[in-house]
């Protein structure tokens, strides 16, 4: 099976495909997986939750995907695209 790779920009709902630019995904929704931006290592990681919540610089509700491997991201135009963060530990 072939794994299609998109970029998406933050607040859009249409996704260009990384191989073929001509290649779009209307309607992005969840993804299954994320690359991690080559800061954190540029791997991928599995989306295991989607949620709407607080964005972490701002005032307003933005979508939150949380990864296998511990690492979120907000998906927030506001504030500069996708802010990547972990989650506090709560004991």
């Amino acid at each position: 099976m072939s794994v299609a790779w998109f970029d998406k920009r933050p607040g859009e709902d249409v996704a260009a495909g990384t191989e073929d630019p001509t290649m779009i995904l209307v309607g992005a929704g969840v993804p299954d997986w994320v690359r991690l931006p080559p800061e954190l290592g540029g791997h991928q990681a599995k989306v295991v939750e989607a949620t709407i919540e607080p964005c972490p610089r701002g005032d307003h509700d933005v979508r939150h995907l949380k990864l296998n491997n511990g690492i979120c991201v907000a998906e927030c135009s506001a504030h500069g695209g996708f802010l990547w963060y972990r989650r506090k530990e709560t004991t």
